[in-house]
This record gives structure tokens, C-alpha cells and sequence, in this order.
């Protein structure tokens, strides 16, 4: 019988694209190795069922409705063991990657997969998991989980475990050093970036000081204003615009300077050695950043409520004219997450598969 993989992952205007587009990294990786890989999402505002199909996932989509309260949870569970004896499956691994899902939810569905991988960066709920993945840099690191997860569950904390596309580890061969000067740069707040900071930074960028620069501009299929934005951006001949794009590695390697979100993609730049400046959009989002900020790595612009568009013309024109600090990012990013597994395998892929 052919071993299953089942995901648990949603994405919405509200959530965000970022579990769903992490999961999928997961998903291709182990479908290369003839492993099936099932989505269970829910059907919210700006959900990614109809993507994640076109990737050549099957996707099984939950009856409920945010927030995911104790009844949904009791209704979402049926479903989930419903589906799997009707599917007449045993999944070899169930992965969670959920807020809202907790250790209440992983028991109840223990006896129908063989092991439980959590992937989470919250660490303010208990969890039932063989495995807990924590792809953020923070001060107190694993730590933070021992109360929360069993003894035997193994801890897979920091940068050094973000599941990234292959095209990243191409580029980070080739990756060249960077000269400081600003010439093109990545404007990307997320997938639906639900504080909208995509239009604040649309009006700072339109002004004359900056018509020598090249704004590539990323939006995901969530994002809420993609018919404004697409107007904006059809009238700004320095701006190039992509929707769900699979070029990210591409892109940020040929960037000189990002103004975008914290989360994962924030650990992606690093990755590859491009400076950046970073909006805090979500409350989680703040021990990494401070960590990111601390060490280096990125400018911390503060929380989006504080930014408006006066903000990111300021730090556009700070990068504009500090070349060193460009360099220092850059190296310091390169330097901090040089310890990717060298199998160029992401490493919850070689978890799942040495059994």
C-alpha cells in the first residue's frame, strides 16, 4: 500500500497563505519520493484548496468555520476520521500546522495515524506530537516547548529547519556578494497580507526620488485588493507585479534590498543574503524579529500599526544611501543560517522518510 501523508493546514485573508505555501515545500519534496499527500483545509475567505489541486495535491475540505471553537473542533475531528476510514488509510504521518489546533485535537486522533509532527512558533499550547518544528530564531528557544510537548518528542528548533523549495539551495550555491548600492528591490508583506501595508508602500514608492529604482511586488491569491493593486501597479512602469509566484528563490537573489513581513519569509531572505527591512504584521511575528533585529540580520521597522507611508520612504532613502550596512546585513545573513542540512533535503523530509 502506498504511504499517506495527511496535512492539516489552512490559509485565509485573515491566516494568511504562509502554512499552506511551507507545506507544500513538504509536499512536493515527499511526493518525489512516491509518497501520497493529502490537504485537509477549511473553505475560508481567501482559502488555497483550488491552488494546492493545481499543484497535484487531493484536498478535503472541512465543513467549518473560523474560529476553530471547541464545537468545530468536535466536528472537524469526525470529519477527520471519517475521511480516513473511508479512504481505508493509516497515514504514515499526520502534520499539523495550525494556531488553533492543540494537544485536545492530536488525541483524539492519535489511534488513526502512526506519529504526529507539529509545526508551530507560538509555543503557548500543548501539543501531542513525535516531532514539534519551530523554523524561528528566538532567545529561549526549546526551552520554550519542554512544558509543552512529551518527553520523547523530538525538537526541531531555529532557521537551520526552514522547509525551502530546491531552487533556494541552487541559488545559495551561486549566490554572489552584494555591492550595497540599491538598484532592485522586493517588496513582499505575504500571501494576503492582511494589514494591506502593499498599498501604504505603493504610495511612498511613486514618488520621484525613487523612478530610478525597479520594485518587484509580490501578492499572493488571498490577498483582498488585488483588483486595486493590479490597476496601481499597471500605471507604474518601474514596478513589476507577481501573484503566487513560484520564483521567490529567483527573485530574492537578484534583489539588492526587501521591505517586507517577519515569518518565514523573513528566515528565506536571510537565506540568501538580501538585506532587508522588516513590518511586524502579526503578534508572533515579534520574538524572531527582535531576534533577527539583535543579531543584525535585518531593520526592524515596529509594528504596522505605527507605519504608514511616510515610513517606508524613509527607510528606502536610509538604504539608499547606506551601502556598508547593506554589505554587514548581507553577510551576517549568509553567515547565520549556513548550517541547511547538505543534503539539500529539507529535514522534516528525512524524518518522515527513515522509517
Amino acid at each position: 500500500m502506498q504511504k499517506t501523508i495527511i496535512i492539516r493546514a489552512d490559509a485565509s485573508e485573515i491566516i494568511g497563505s504562509g502554512h499552506i505555501m511551507r507545506c507544500l515545500v513538504l509536499a512536493d519534496e515527499l511526493h518525489h519520493y512516491g509518497i501520497q499527500v493529502i490537504f485537509v483545509c477549511r473553505t475560508l475567505q481567501g482559502n488555497l484548496s483550488e491552488y494546492i489541486t493545481k499543484r497535484g495535491f487531493q484536498v478535503l475540505n472541512i465543513p467549518t468555520q473560523e474560529p476553530l471553537s471547541t464545537a468545530n473542533q468536535e466536528i472537524e475531528i469526525d470529519f477527520m476520521i471519517d475521511h480516513i476510514q473511508t479512504l481505508n488509510l493509516y497515514p504514515y504521518w499526520l502534520v499539523v500546522d495550525h494556531y488553533e489546533i492543540n494537544e485536545y485535537w492530536e488525541l483524539a486522533l492519535r489511534k488513526y495515524v502512526e506519529k504526529i509532527i507539529v509545526i508551530d512558533d507560538l509555543a503557548n499550547r500543548k501539543h501531542d506530537a513525535d516531532v514539534l518544528m519551530d523554523q524561528n530564531l528566538t532567545e529561549h528557544g526549546e526551552s520554550r516547548y519542554y512544558n509543552l510537548v512529551p518527553e520523547k518528542c523530538k525538537l526541531c528548533i531555529g532557521p537551520q529547519y526552514l522547509l525551502l523549495r530546491s531552487s533556494f539551495y541552487k541559488e545559495r550555491k551561486i549566490v554572489k556578494k552584494r555591492s550595497g548600492k540599491v538598484k532592485e528591490v522586493l517588496l513582499f508583506f505575504g500571501g494576503s497580507d492582511p494589514t494591506n501595508e502593499t498599498q501604504k508602500i505603493i504610495n511612498s514608492i511613486q514618488e520621484d526620488v525613487f523612478s530610478s529604482l525597479n520594485f518587484t511586488l509580490i501578492i499572493g491569491n488571498s490577498y483582498a485588493y488585488q483588483k486595486s493593486i493590479i490597476q496601481k501597479c499597471a500605471a507604474l512602469e518601474h514596478v513589476k507585479l507577481y501573484i503566487q509566484t513560484e520564483k521567490m528563490a529567483e527573485i530574492i537573489a537578484k534583489s539588492d534590498f526587501c521591505i517586507g513581513a517577519g515569518g518565514s519569509a523573513m528566515w528565506e531572505r536571510c537565506y540568501l543574503g538580501l538585506p532587508s527591512a522588516i513590518t511586524i504584521v502579526a503578534t508572533n511575528q515579534y520574538p524572531s524579529v527582535s531576534m533577527a533585529e539583535h543579531l543584525g540580520l535585518i531593520w526592524n521597522l515596529g509594528d504596522y500599526k505605527q507605519i504608514n507611508s511616510s515610513h517606508y520612504t524613509d527607510i528606502l532613502l536610509k538604504a539608499m544611501s547606506s551601502p556598508n550596512d547593506l554589505l554587514n546585513m548581507s553577510q551576517r545573513g549568509l553567515e547565520t543560517l549556513d548550517n541547511q542540512n547538505s543534503s539539500e533535503q529539507n529535514i522534516l523530509t528525512s524524518i518522515i522518510l527513515e522509517k
